[in-house]
């Protein structure tokens, strides 16, 4: 028995002794797993009837082989099932009165005569082998379940034959129905990305044509639409120097990639945060770090289109600023009737700090004219998040899907709020910026300006000076100053009071200013009732001619001064001196010449213009650009 290849017993009936059937080890082993008791059941629970088996023709026998030799008393046939194939010997005779025989259908090896043994025999042999087929049972079971628990298929590639074989995982992982996979080598790329294919058969070839290891990651497209990651790894496996096999895994890595997916959005996310704060401190212009702001959460979270909404004290609000898509309209300059933006509710909700995110406004139960303004700008989902200044809603940031509704993610949604925080800092930050702006300003004005006649005071004068000195003598352009004193005003002020004569000084301030009408001239008050005139680029004809126009200008105005020697009105004495700055003269020389020309003026009866001696001037020019 031990050199068997199949075994089958004969079934016989005592009474009347006939055939019945055939039980072969694939019967036995059968009962065995259903855990039948052979001292109990009968082997025809388990046989092949006689009905179902027929006696083969004489072609059958020839394809047996040897058939072993016969008794006088014993009739050897073969037997076919109905489907054509053989499955044993029939004998006419039993053993020990008609009790079942077993019969080797194999050939003997040289020498050996067919073994008969009784079916206790049979049994214990039977059990054995049903033992250790159970224990292979279990461990392709327990593998199985391994496989499948750890998202792991195998596969075998035998490349002599090229057919290859895949585990029931792994059929699944590639996205194949059950049985689906027919041996095919281009079967395994049938739900492959197309822009993973590529690799996948590279690395494959490569591995064979070096006989190295491979590694590779790849992409599933299932036909309900999921996407899958697999990563492939396997090598070669060489007999007599030639690759004649490749095996190994396949693993599914769609929750790491999903992982490393999600850490990298974190990451973008921290980093649009910290570059927000970096532009919050470093940039000062509002509109700027709005813009921005706008443009990097539309690309980030991939909306359609981001806006930022300043309230105004009725509850509605404008679009102060804007990012979107083409092909959707634009809201830049709007007002918002947002039903999300506006009443006590939503207010109150803001107010809190908390936002509000609509997947689809079709199920969000609106109103006939809700939905249509939303229509209008093609609105299908948005996220809603307020901008708070001092627990007071100064604004909102709005992100629209225009396209399709969307879920959004709470990672989006805290994002957003996040950075509307960094937003109110920012507005903060720039209220402040212009708060400080003005105060500088008023103290520069403080500081630069004469509080009393609202011109240039003393130290303004001496800086421009030095300044326009410097830009003339690079340029070689002439500087002109105009020294100007109002004639006997200590008697207006002793006359008319110290009241008037601030008044007067205002008036005279005023008609200087209008006199001097470049951008760079400056009009400053010098001391008293002394100012004086920078005029830059301008040479000593122009300058004259500014000077005349002053006299003649607080001449018309004809203001009272019976205190006057001159004449019963105001009137002014004005000095005039100009040079191209350079290393021969100085600034506080070409003051010093001004004043002479006004000492000149006073000296040759008062209201009238004098200009310093014409030799140290440059050539004659008689009209001032203005």
């Amino acid at each position: 028995m031990a050199a068997a290849g199949k075994t089958y017993g004969l079934v016989y009936n005592s009474h009347p002794p006939a055939l019945v059937g055939v039980c072969s080890y694939t019967h036995v082993a059968m009962a065995m797993a259903q855990g039948a008791d052979f001292t109990q059941a009968t082997v025809s629970c388990w046989m092949t009837p006689l009905a179902d088996l027929y006696p083969g023709p004489e072609e059958v026998s020839a394809q047996l082989g040897p058939v072993p030799k016969q008794s006088p008393q014993e009739t050897y046939q073969p037997l076919v099932d109905r489907g054509g194939h053989w499955v044993g010997l029939v004998t006419p005779g039993g053993i020990d009165g008609h009790q079942t025989q077993v019969l080797v259908s194999s050939e003997p090896e040289e020498g050996e005569t067919l073994d008969r043994c009784s079916l206790d025999q049979a049994d214990q042999s039977l059990v054995r082998c049903q033992q250790t087929s159970s224990r292979l049972a279990q461990q392709q079971e327990r593998l199985n379940l391994a496989l499948e628990g750890a998202q792991m298929g195998l596969w075998d590639w035998d490349l002599t034959q090229n057919s290859m074989m895949i585990s029931d995982q792994l059929e699944y992982l590639l996205g194949l129905e059950p049985g689906e996979f027919d041996g095919n080598y281009d079967t395994l790329f049938t739900h492959i990305y197309k822009d993973d294919r590529a690799g996948l058969q590279q690395a494959l070839e490569q591995s064979i044509r070096c006989g190295q290891r491979y590694q590779v990651e790849f992409r599933i497209q299932h036909d309900h639409g999921q996407t899958r990651w697999l990563s492939s790894r396997g090598q070669v496996f060489k007999q007599n120097g030639s690759p004649y096999r490749l095996a190994g895994i396949t693993l599914d890595i769609s929750e790491q990639k999903r992982a490393e997916l999600e850490l990298k959005l974190q990451n973008q996310r921290e980093r649009l945060l910290v570059e927000s704060g970096q532009r919050i401190r470093n940039v000062l212009d509002l509109e700027s770090i709005l813009q921005q702001t706008v443009v990097s959460v539309k690309d980030f979270i991939e909306a359609d289109r981001v806006i930022i909404v300043q309230c105004t004290s009725d509850t509605s609000g404008h679009v102060i600023q804007e990012a979107c898509a083409p092909g959707f309209s634009t809201m830049m300059g709007w007002e918002v009737r947002d039903p999300w933006s506006v009443g006590d509710k939503f207010l109150r909700h803001y107010q809190a700090g908390r936002g509000l995110a609509v997947e689809n406004i079709h199920t969000s139960k609106l109103s006939e004219s809700q939905l249509l303004f939303l229509e209008y700008f093609q609105i299908k989902a948005q996220v809603v998040v307020p901008i708070l200044q001092e627990q007071a809603l100064w604004g909102l940031m709005i992100a629209h899907q225009c396209a399709t509704p969307r879920t959004w993610k709470t990672a989006d949604v805290r994002l957003l709020q996040s950075l509307a925080i960094q937003v109110g800092i920012a507005i903060q930050q720039a209220n402040m910026h212009q708060q400080i702006t003005r105060a500088n300003e008023q103290l520069k004005r403080i500081a630069y300006l004469d509080g009393l006649t609202q011109v240039a005071n003393r130290r303004r004068l001496e800086q421009s000076l030095h300044k326009e000195w410097r830009r003339m003598g690079r340029s070689q352009s002439p500087l002109s100053v105009i020294l100007a004193d109002i004639d006997f005003f200590k008697g207006f002020n002793d006359h008319y009071g110290h009241q008037a004569g601030d008044d007067c000084l205002r008036l005279v301030a005023r008609i200087l200013t209008r006199a001097a009408q470049r951008p760079g001239d400056l009009v400053a008050r010098y001391g008293g009732e002394e100012f004086m005139i920078l005029l830059p680029g301008t040479n000593v004809q122009g300058a004259e001619t500014v000077a005349e126009t002053v006299r003649q200008m607080l001449h018309s105005r004809r203001i009272p001064h019976t205190a006057s020697q001159v004449d019963k009105i105001v009137t002014m004495s004005l000095g005039v001196a100009s040079c191209i700055p350079s290393s021969e003269i100085t600034p506080k020389q070409l003051v010093k010449q001004a004043d002479d020309a006004l000492y000149q003026a006073k000296q040759q009866g008062r209201n009238q213009v004098r200009v310093f001696p014409l030799n140290t001037y440059p050539e004659p020019c008689h009209d001032r650009p203005n």
